[in-house]
């Protein structure tokens, strides 16, 4: 009796252990509406785009440029010296004295360090570091544009690779009923007109496939270069993806919605807004003194009286200079206006940015809804062809229907399947957009 039970709690345990991991399993499917899911290639296109697509490599030069304009503007805040030699022959006509010549060499040091600038120079410095921060923006706006315009594009090869496909199919089809109908015609159960028709059929599809193969190779080229990534990628749609669209419920796991929102062209603006507060502060600047710290050593000649000879001097000099600019015909009145209006349209921009972030989410969120509808409905529209072609290859072998009618009904199979892949990628590509405008962290 103990044995038994023992079996039974064993038994018990393992049921309930493989009920959970199925379980696990089915709350992972989540990650299924993500095309990266079912083409795993995906993710390692987009893990090298910083090392081959040429953008990417572009856009990381904005970032070097910023660095470099960092080390100009914190330069000016630095000491600065400059070393000065001269050497010259001289001629002096004394008086009750004939030309006297001599030969001389003069050098100086001279070092100058900026004390107060009316916070211009902290300004530039910091006009600087916002130009990086505007670089690192602009660069990481880039890669997301990029990772979602290539998987758009990846989706668009797929779908053109798995259209192929089916016409290819469609055309062995045609093939098929055009010898049937041969067949018939010599046992005397067709007619010419019949296998003209079919034959019209088969070319029609022919010149289908060219034109599907031409476009799929633009492509693919198009996508090896903005990637970078040139090795051989499969384009087959495998079966486990084509069940997942007939089965998968769509629309189930659509992320909510948060209160604030951003986007990088919006932290792009807050930053140009920085900027250009800090010019009006340089332009405010313009007129008022500018107080240095200088400094420097230097070495000249002087005669002695009443006699031919000069003797060397070495001097020391430590002080405090004033520049003052009093004029400059309203140069830095223009500039602080050009600040404010800039300031104030991108303030503008601003507003209207996030306005229109607002709307794009809601609306994209609302499309989502529409497509994983639409998706619901080609599922039938897949079923209800798939269901009809058979009844019209019945109908055809049995010379109910002819063979223009069941090309159409095979037309009408293929435009279903494809329908139902092409709403698919169409949700996949939505949802994309719409999880990267959700997700970006509002400052």
């Amino acid at each position: 009796m103990k044995l038994r039970y023992c079996i039974i709690c064993v038994i018990s345990f393992f049921s309930n252990t493989s009920i959970v991991f199925s379980q696990k399993k089915i709350d992972g499917n989540k990650l299924e509406e993500k095309i990266e899911f079912f083409f795993p290639v995906l993710n390692i296109i987009t893990k090298e785009l910083d090392g081959n697509a040429p953008i990417i490599k572009e856009s990381n030069e904005l970032i070097n440029e910023a660095d470099s304009k960092k080390i100009i503007a914190d330069s000016a805040k630095g000491l600065s010296a400059n070393l000065n030699i001269g050497s010259h022959s001289i001629h002096e006509n004394r008086p009750g004295q004939s030309y006297y010549h001599s030969y001389r060499t003069i050098a100086s040091i001279a070092a100058r360090k900026p004390l107060y600038y009316w916070g211009a120079l902290k300004a530039k410095s910091k006009i600087a570091e916002l130009s990086k921060k505007f670089a690192l923006q602009k660069t990481e706006s880039i890669k997301t544009n990029l990772v979602i315009q290539i998987k758009s594009d990846f989706m668009d090869l797929l779908y053109l690779n798995y259209k192929l496909t089916l016409e290819k199919e469609a055309l062995k089809f045609s093939e098929e009923n055009e010898e049937k109908l041969i067949e018939k015609q010599k046992l005397g159960l067709g007619t010419e007109l019949e296998i003209s028709e079919a034959t019209i059929r088969k070319l029609e599809q022919s010149i289908l496939i060219e034109e599907t193969e031409r476009v799929l190779e633009i492509k693919k080229s198009y996508f090896q270069f903005d990637t970078g990534y040139y090795n051989s990628i499969i384009l087959s749609i495998p079966k486990e993806f084509i069940q997942f669209c007939s089965n998968h419920e769509f629309g189930k796991n659509i992320p909510q919605l948060i209160s604030s929102h951003s986007s990088k062209d919006i932290e792009n603006l807050k930053t140009s807004i920085q900027s250009e507060k800090e010019n009006i502060k340089i332009a405010e600047a313009s007129l008022k003194p500018k107080i240095n710290l200088i400094g420097g050593v230097y070495q000249d000649q002087i005669d002695l009286p009443d006699t031919p000879d000069s003797v060397r001097r070495n001097n020391f000099l430590v002080g405090i200079e004033a520049n003052w600019n009093i004029w400059d015909s309203s140069r830095s009145k223009g500039e602080k206006s050009l600040a404010l209006a800039q300031k104030r349209t991108f303030e503008i921009q601003l507003e209207s940015s996030i306005r229109e972030l607002r709307l794009k989410i809601k609306g994209r969120r609302s499309q989502l809804n529409n497509l994983s509808n639409q998706i619901t409905l080609s599922k039938k529209l897949a079923s209800t062809a798939k269901s009809r072609f058979k009844k019209s290859q019945i109908e055809f072998n049995e010379n109910l229907i002819t063979v223009n009618e069941l090309h159409l009904s095979r037309l009408s199979l293929t435009e279903a399947e494809l329908g139902l892949i092409k709403s698919v990628f169409k949700y996949f590509q939505l949802k994309l957009e719409y999880e990267m405008s959700i997700k970006f962290p509002h400052s």
